[in-house]
C-alpha cells in the first residue's frame, strides 16, 4: 500500500506538470489566437511574455514574499487560483482578457513552483532528496511538453477553447486533494539581502554563468515562441497537432535533467559539458534554416537536447561552486534565465516580422556565440585556478 508521503510526492509532480503546463499551453497556439483575435504577431507572442516577465524578478524576493506564509495553504490557494483563472481564460475572447488572466497566471506561477520545491525538500530526506528534486526537474520539462502538444492536438480536435476547460477541472481537483493530503511543514524561508547581490556578481564565474544562461533562454524562448507562425507560413494555414508534433523532443531534457552526473563525467569538468551543449545548440540552429517540416523536426530534437544539456548541468555548477549566499545567487541564476525567456518571447518577434526566418535565426546564432565565449571564458578563469592551487 502506498504511503500517504509518497502519495503527497506524486501528488505534487502532478502540481509542477499542471504550473507548467499552464505557463506555456498557450505558445503553440499565438498564429491561432492572432487570426482568431485580429491581432498582430508581437501581441500574439505577449501571451507568453506575460507570464515570464514576473518570474524574471520573483526570485530573488521570493524570500520578502513568502517568508511568514503557510507553504501547504499557499499551494491550495495558488491551485484555486490556477483553476479560476484558466476557466476564465478558456471562455472570454477579449485580446485584453486574456492577457489580463496570463498575467494573474505569472504572479501565481513562482509561488506554486517555489512552494512545491520547498515542500519537496522539506519532506526528503538527506538520501533521498536529490533524487526527488531530480524528478522535480523531470516533471518541469514533461510539463512543458505536454501543455504545448495537447494544446495544439485538441485545439485541431475540439477546438482551442476545450483543452484549457480541461486544464481548469485538472487544477481544481488538485487543489482538493491538496487540502484534504498535505500536512503542514515548517516554513524556513531565509529573508535574502539585497545588499549581497553586488558581492555575488563580483564573482567572476556567477558573472560568465548568468550572462550565457541568459542568452540560452532568450534563444530558446525566441525560437519556440516563432517557430509556430513559420510552420503557419510553411504550411500555408495553422495546425495545432503538426505545431505540438514539434515539441517531442523536449522530453529528451527528462533523460538530461536524470543523467547530469553522467554527462559531467563524460565531459571531465562541467564548463566542458556546458560548452559542448552550447555547441550543439548552435549547430541546431543552422539546420533550421533548412525549410521543410521534417529536417525543422529532427533539428529540433538536436535543439533540445544542447539547450537542456547545457542548462542542466550549469544549474548543477552553480549549486555546486556557491559556498555562501547560495538561495539569492541561485535567484539571481533563475532571474537571468527567466529575464532572458521574457525578452526573448518578445523582442526577436520583431526581426521576424521585418527581416523572415533566415535573418531571424543568424541573429540568435549570435547570442549562442556570446554564450560560448563567455562559457569558454569561464573554462579558463577555472583552469587558472586549478592551477594556482596546484603550484601553491
Amino acid at each position: 500500500m502506498m504511503s500517504k508521503k509518497r502519495f503527497n510526492l506524486i501528488i505534487l509532480y502532478l502540481c509542477t506538470i499542471l504550473t507548467i503546463g499552464v505557463m506555456y499551453a498557450p505558445q503553440p497556439l499565438q498564429p491561432h489566437f492572432e487570426q482568431m483575435l485580429n491581432i498582430s504577431k508581437a501581441q500574439a507572442t505577449f501571451f507568453t511574455t506575460a507570464i515570464l516577465i514576473p518570474l524574471s524578478f520573483s526570485s530573488i524576493f521570493y524570500g520578502y514574499l513568502l517568508e511568514k506564509v503557510s507553504i501547504r495553504k499557499l499551494l491550495i490557494t495558488t491551485f484555486f487560483i490556477f483553476s479560476i483563472s484558466e476557466f476564465i481564460f478558456a471562455s472570454v475572447s477579449s485580446y485584453s482578457y486574456l492577457i489580463a488572466v496570463r498575467i494573474v497566471q505569472g504572479f501565481v506561477a513562482p509561488a506554486a513552483l517555489t512552494s512545491i520545491m520547498s515542500y519537496i525538500s522539506h519532506t526528503s530526506s538527506k538520501n533521498d532528496i536529490g533524487k526527488a528534486i531530480g524528478a522535480y526537474i523531470g516533471m518541469t520539462i514533461a510539463g512543458g511538453f505536454l501543455g504545448r502538444l495537447l494544446a495544439g492536438f485538441f485545439t485541431d480536435v475540439f477546438g482551442w477553447r476545450f483543452f484549457f476547460y480541461v486544464l481548469s477541472i485538472a487544477l481544481l481537483m488538485v487543489a482538493i486533494l491538496l487540502t484534504k493530503t498535505l500536512d503542514e511543514v515548517q516554513n524556513t524561508f531565509v529573508k535574502p539581502k539585497l545588499g549581497y547581490i553586488p558581492k555575488i556578481l563580483s564573482i567572476k564565474r556567477n558573472l560568465y554563468i548568468f550572462t550565457a544562461i541568459f542568452g540560452l533562454f532568450f534563444v530558446f524562448q525566441a525560437t519556440l515562441n516563432v517557430l509556430p507562425f513559420e510552420l503557419k507560413r510553411l504550411e500555408g494555414a495553422f495546425s495545432g497537432s503538426k505545431t505540438g508534433f514539434m515539441y517531442v523532443g523536449y522530453i529528451v531534457g527528462v533523460f538530461v535533467s536524470f543523467n547530469v552526473a553522467r554527462i559531467v563525467k563524460i565531459f571531465r569538468q562541467p564548463e566542458n559539458a556546458v560548452l559542448f551543449g552550447l555547441l550543439v545548440y548552435f549547430i541546431s540552429l543552422q539546420f533550421l534554416h533548412i525549410e521543410q517540416f521534417s529536417m525543422l523536426f529532427l533539428s529540433m530534437i538536436v535543439f533540445y537536447f544542447g539547450s537542456f544539456t547545457a542548462h542542466s548541468v550549469a544549474t548543477s555548477y552553480i549549486n555546486k561552486k556557491t559556498s555562501s549566499h547560495k538561495p539569492i545567487t541561485n535567484g539571481m541564476y533563475i532571474s537571468s534565465y527567466y529575464c532572458g525567456g521574457a525578452l526573448g518571447s518578445f523582442l526577436p518577434g520583431f526581426i521576424y516580422s521585418a527581416f523572415g526566418w533566415h535573418v531571424f535565426l543568424t541573429v540568435l546564432s549570435i547570442f549562442i556565440l556570446i554564450s560560448i565565449t563567455l562559457i569558454y571564458q569561464l573554462k579558463r578563469y577555472e583552469n587558472n585556478k586549478r592551477n594556482n592551487i596546484q603550484a601553491a
